[in-house]
């Protein structure tokens, strides 16, 4: 394992941190390729959770090809990465347990993401797992992302608020662009990485990727 991420061991050391279970929910343009990028790092024990299958115009911004149609999703990134992808085709419950290190929210709706705060809080209160949330969301070229370590009440008072106001607004055919989806799971992973290395972080990041503008919130270290 060494010599395969020798590149990137100054970086991250992934013979400290592949025991981690990492769980993803939503296998969509953000979810698809983040489980990508996680495998890329080394991480061998990465569980990826949806219920829809694929279409075609799912092609254009998903780690998806036109072979995949009709395809369950979690099930089309299994044989394309490895078996080392646990796949769930269903839907989170709020009664549901995720005992996963990180759980990486990659769904495009907020009453979605409702759910699957309950089921990650009541996991937390029982197992002390997933020990941090990252959301990521985006529509046209802007993107966003929350990074909430679920021991911080605080911040985790005020993402749950949030979760009650309104997210990005526009039509069905502005939802985003392949480079957008690439933005926002480099920023995702990168948020992971500083987590798990204890380096400083922002529990908030906002990106309007077309004028290139990029605003920090809430410094963690």
């Amino acid at each position: 394992m060494a010599d395969r991420f020798q590149n990137q061991s100054d970086i991250i050391d992934i013979n400290e941190f592949d025991y981690l279970k990492i769980a993803v929910v939503g296998a969509g343009s953000i979810g698809s390729f983040l489980t990508l990028a996680l495998n890329k790092l080394g991480f061998n024990n990465i569980i990826v959770i949806d219920d829809d299958k694929v279409e075609p115009h799912n092609t254009a911004t998903q780690f998806y090809k036109m072979r995949d149609n009709g395809y369950r999703k979690v099930e089309a990134l299994r044989r394309e990465i490895g078996n080392n992808i646990s796949a769930y085709p269903i839907r989170v419950r709020p009664s549901h347990k995720i005992k996963a290190d990180a759980l990486f929210m990659c769904v495009d709706s907020l009453a979605q993401r409702k759910v699957i705060l309950k089921a990650a809080l009541d996991s937390y209160a029982r197992f002390k797992k997933p020990k941090v949330i990252i959301d990521g969301r985006m529509h046209r070229l802007l993107f966003r992302v929350f990074t909430i370590p679920l021991h911080d009440e605080a911040l985790l008072a005020k993402y749950t608020k949030g979760l009650m106001g309104q997210e990005f607004k526009g039509k069905c055919t502005e939802k985003g662009i392949i480079q957008n989806a690439f933005a926002v799971v480099s920023v995702m992973v990168e948020q992971l990485k500083k987590v798990i290395n204890g380096e400083p972080y922002y529990s908030i990041l906002n990106c309007d990727f077309e004028n290139y503008v990029f605003i920090k919130q809430g410094k963690i270290e």
